[in-house]
């Protein structure tokens, strides 16, 4: 009997240790599939974030529009025609004077842009740099107006056996310092009227930029001392 009761306690033991045996790798089982479980929520959602999440776009820059043929062709808005009479604008205005001798214009700008224009004579000597008192050449370079002098009065002999010329500069001599192109060799250099309108479109004078007398009267308006004056080739 002993030996029964012996065997039966062996066999029921290894049935024990079966069945722990069992359930420890139905645990393990379990723990793996759990496992697997969660990397596979974790690799799923990670796809789904990275194949469903919203595409930022970026916003097309905008064209132009094109020009059509007709745009094209459709004339431009013509430019302001300069003439004598100075446009009436609101201020505050900062006016400067241009000399083109080649053009025998003078200009009168307003913070650099032309507003009027008038013919003019440049000295007799044309186109390049004054070198020397009496050379009857013209200056080019930047001067401001250091007088205004009342010339109704003046007269003048320009050697061309016409003698002594009352009235030769006009109603008034804009007188421009030239010291810092001349370095004191030369001086007198102005802007004044004529006893020839005629010369007007010409080199005629001694090196002065002349005007009509009318457009001086003009001009006068607006420049003071200290305006600046450009003479350019």
């Amino acid at each position: 009997m002993r030996d029964h009761y012996e065997i039966d306690m062996r066999r029921s033991g290894m049935r024990k240790r079966r069945k722990h045996k069992s359930s420890l790798k139905l645990w393990i089982l379990l723990i793996v599939i759990a496992a697997l479980a969660i990397f596979g929520a974790v690799e799923l959602v990670e796809y789904v974030m990275d194949n469903f999440r919203p595409v930022e776009t970026v916003p097309a820059q905008a064209t132009p529009p094109a020009v059509t043929e007709q745009q094209a062709q459709a004339p431009k808005p013509a430019e302001p025609v300069l003439n004598g009479t100075v446009p009436a604008t609101p201020g505050p205005h900062d006016y400067s004077i241009l000399v083109v001798k080649g053009e025998h214009k003078l200009y009168l700008l307003d913070k650099g842009k032309r507003v009027a224009v008038w013919g003019c004579a440049i000295g007799r000597g044309g186109a390049g740099q004054k070198q020397r008192s009496r050379d009857n050449t013209t200056p080019t370079g930047h001067f401001y107006i250091d007088e205004i002098d009342d010339a109704s009065t003046w007269a003048h002999d320009f050697g061309d056996g016409k003698g002594l010329i009352q009235h030769a500069y006009g109603p008034w001599f804009l007188s421009l310092d030239t010291k810092s192109v001349s370095h004191g060799k030369w001086d007198g250099i102005g802007i004044h009227g004529t006893h020839d309108p005629s010369s007007i479109g010409t080199n005629a004078s001694e090196g002065c930029i002349r005007l009509k007398n009318e457009n001086l009267l003009t001009l006068y308006k607006y420049v003071k001392v200290g305006t600046k004056v450009e003479i350019t080739e």
